[in-house]
C-alpha cells in the first residue's frame, strides 16, 4: 500500500485486518477491540520514532518486541506479559488495558494480524491517520455492531457543532456522552488551530488544555476504552474521561462547565425515572434527561451544543415543561435543522443541533433549515463538511435566507412553547405533502412515548388514591 493512497484504502486495509480476527471465530465487538489494541501499540511505536511519544510503553511491551516473536511465544507473551503488564501501568495506558484479554485462539492468527499492521507505516499515511484509520474502524463498528452506533457522531457534524460553539483553550470542555471521544477531539483541534497548532499558549496552557480542560463521561466500559485510545492517539491525557452514569444524582452536578458538546442516546424510555433535586420534570426519557443535566452544569454564560431528535421539540407534557424553562433561563439562539438521514446508517430517527448559552431568556430563535430541498444522506450521498459551509459561514452574521429564518419568543408562547420549524417558515411548495418517512416515523415514536408518559402518570395518580 502506498503512502499516498486515500483514505477508502487506509479503511479497507483495517477493515482486512479484522478479517484476520473474525476467522478466528470472533464476534464484532471483540474483534474491533483486539484491532485496536494492537493498532494503538504500533501507533505507540511509530510516535516514539517520531519523537512525539508522551505516554511511555514498558520495554516488554512496545511493539518491536512483541512483533520479533514467533509461534506459541509470541501467543504466550501477549497473553501473560503484554496485556496484563499493560493493564497494571499508572495512568492512561492502564486504564486502557485494564480488563483487556486477549481472544487468540492461535499464534498463527496473532502474527498475521501483527504483519498485516506493522506492513503499513501509519504516520506517513498521506491522510491523518488518527481520524481516518482509526476512527474509521469505530465507524464500520457503529453501522455493523448492533446498537453500536448509539455512541458514533459522523465526523462533519462533530466539526460543524465545534466550528459554531467555537470552545477558547480556557474553557473547561465537557461531552457527558463521550462515546469514543470525538466531541473532545474536535474541541481539542479546534483550538490547535485557533493557536497556531498550539504555539501561542505557553506549557502550563498546553498542559491545561491536554489534561484539564477537556472531560467526559461514558457509560459503556468497552466504549470508554475506545475513547481513551482515540483521546491518546490525539495526545490527550485528560484527568477524567470517566465511566459511569451521567444522570445519576451526584454525577459531576457540582461542576460547571463552559461548552458542553454531546449527542446523547435518545430513543425510548430508561429502565427507571431519573429524579434529580436540579431537574424541572422526573422523567424516563434520555433526551430530556440530557438536556435537563446540560442546563444544570453550564457555568454563567456558558454554551451548549446539543444533538437532539425532533420530538423534543415538539411534544406536549414534560417536552413542554423543559422547553419552556429552557427559553425563559436560557438564550436558545439556534436550532440547526439536520437533513434526513443525517445519522445514517445509525438512525432513521430525524434529529436537530440546539444551540443554547446560560444567563439570559430568549427573545428569538433562530433556525438554519437543512432539511428542506437537501438530498437525504445515504451511502452513496453522505453527509459531507460540505454540507454545513453555508450554515457555520453564516452563524454569526444571522442573516436571512432561504434557509435562515428568525421566530420570536412571543410567537412560539402563543403556539404552546413548540419549536417545530414547520410552524414557521413559509414554504415554496403550498400543496400538502405528506413529511418524509423519517419524519413519519419520529412523530409516530414521540407520540408513543407521550402515551406512555401519559399511562404512567394515570398509575401513579391511582396509586396514591389507593393509598
Amino acid at each position: 500500500m502506498s503512502q499516498n493512497n486515500g483514505k477508502l484504502d487506509v479503511e479497507q486495509k483495517i477493515w482486512d485486518i479484522c478479517g484476520i480476527l473474525r476467522d478466528d471465530g470472533m464476534h464484532i465487538g471483540t474483534y474491533v477491540e483486539q484491532v485496536t489494541v494492537l493498532l494503538f501499540l504500533k501507533m505507540m511505536d511509530e510516535r516514539e520514532q517520531f519523537g512525539s511519544q508522551s505516554i511511555e510503553i514498558p520495554e516488554e511491551c512496545q511493539w518491536s518486541t512483541l512483533k520479533d516473536k514467533e509461534g506459541e511465544e509470541l501467543l504466550e507473551h501477549y497473553n501473560r506479559v503484554v496485556l496484563p503488564t499493560l493493564g497494571d501501568q499508572e495512568g492512561i495506558v492502564g486504564e486502557i488495558f485494564a480488563r483487556v484479554n486477549s481472544q487468540f485462539r492461535t499464534p498463527v492468527n496473532l502474527r498475521e494480524a501483527i504483519r498485516e499492521i506493522d506492513n503499513i507505516e501509519w504516520s506517513a499515511v498521506d491522510v491523518d491517520v488518527k481520524g481516518t484509520a482509526y476512527e474509521a474502524l469505530l465507524q464500520r463498528y457503529a453501522e455493523e455492531a448492533k446498537g453500536a452506533g448509539q455512541y458514533f457522531t459522523p465526523r462533519p457534524a462533530i466539526k460543524a457543532i465545534v466550528k459554531a460553539v467555537d470552545p477558547d483553550h480556557k474553557d473547561k470542555i465537557h461531552d457527558p456522552a463521550a462515546g469514543t471521544g470525538g466531541f473532545l477531539i474536535q474541541a481539542f483541534e479546534h483550538i490547535l488551530e485557533k493557536t497556531n497548532e498550539g504555539l501561542d499558549l505557553n506549557r502550563e496552557e498546553r498542559r491545561a488544555l491536554t489534561t484539564e480542560r477537556l472531560s467526559g463521561m461514558e457509560l459503556v466500559p468497552e466504549t470508554r476504552r475506545l475513547g481513551l485510545m482515540n483521546l491518546a492517539l490525539h495526545d490527550l491525557q485528560p484527568e477524567h474521561f470517566d465511566i459511569g452514569d451521567s444522570l445519576e444524582p451526584g454525577t459531576h452536578t457540582n461542576e460547571r462547565y463552559d461548552i458542553v458538546l454531546t449527542n446523547p442516546p435518545y430513543g425510548g424510555n430508561q429502565k427507571k425515572t431519573r429524579a434529580r433535586d436540579d431537574f424541572i420534570v422526573d422523567t424516563k426519557s434520555p433526551e430530556l434527561n440530557f438536556i435537563q443535566h446540560a442546563m444544570s452544569i453550564l457555568s454563567d454564560g456558558g454554551e451548549c451544543g446539543m444533538v437532539v431528535p425532533d420530538g423534543v421539540l415538539f411534544k406536549g407534557g414534560q417536552s413542554e415543561r423543559i422547553r419552556e424553562n429552557l427559553l425563559r433561563d436560557f438564550n436558545l439562539h439556534t436550532i440547526l435543522v439536520l437533513p434526513i438521514g443525517a445519522f445514517h446508517p445509525y438512525t432513521n430517527v430525524t434529529t436537530n443541533v440546539i444551540f443554547f448559552e446560560k444567563g439570559e431568556p430568549t427573545d428569538e430563535v433562530g433556525y438554519y433549515d437543512l432539511r428542506t430541498n437537501t438530498e437525504k444522506i445515504k451511502k452513496s450521498n453522505p453527509l459531507t463538511e460540505s454540507h454545513f459551509e453555508d450554515f457555520i459561514n453564516n452563524y454569526d452574521t444571522r442573516h436571512e435566507s432561504e434557509r435562515f429564518f428568525t421566530v420570536s419568543i412571543e410567537e412560539i408562547e402563543e403556539n404552546g412553547y413548540s419549536l417545530n420549524y414547520k410552524q414557521y417558515k413559509e414554504f415554496d411548495n403550498t400543496e400538502d405533502e405528506l413529511p418524509e418517512p423519517e419524519e413519519l416515523m419520529t412523530e409516530f415514536l414521540s407520540l408513543q412515548e407521550s402515551l406512555t408518559e401519559n399511562i404512567e402518570a394515570i398509575q401513579e395518580e391511582l396509586e396514591l388514591e389507593e393509598k
